[in-house]
């Protein structure tokens, strides 16, 4: 599935989208989706200069529009 498939199912809108991708979905409990992160992305700049690492909280937020997704790929209707 890719990102404009993802943004129709999930409630959260570009800039903040967290994954790009599913690879894999199995309704029996398994996602497997991507982000792609380049080190131009806005958060590297303060989280931590010269050490640049992912906000936790954006891990967080990454796996919970996965879960999202997950949860609402099989739904008659995903917005409900």
């Amino acid at each position: 599935m890719d990102v404009a498939g993802l943004v129709r199912q999930i409630p959260t809108h570009y800039p903040f989208v967290l994954v790009d991708r599913v690879l894999e979905h199995d309704p029996r409990g398994r996602l497997v989706a991507i982000k792609n992160v380049t080190g131009s992305e806005e958060f590297f700049e303060g989280h931590f200069p010269g050490a640049p690492v992912m906000p936790g909280v954006l891990l967080m937020e990454s796996l919970a529009q996965a879960a999202g997704i997950w949860l609402l790929q099989d739904a008659a209707d995903p917005r409900r």
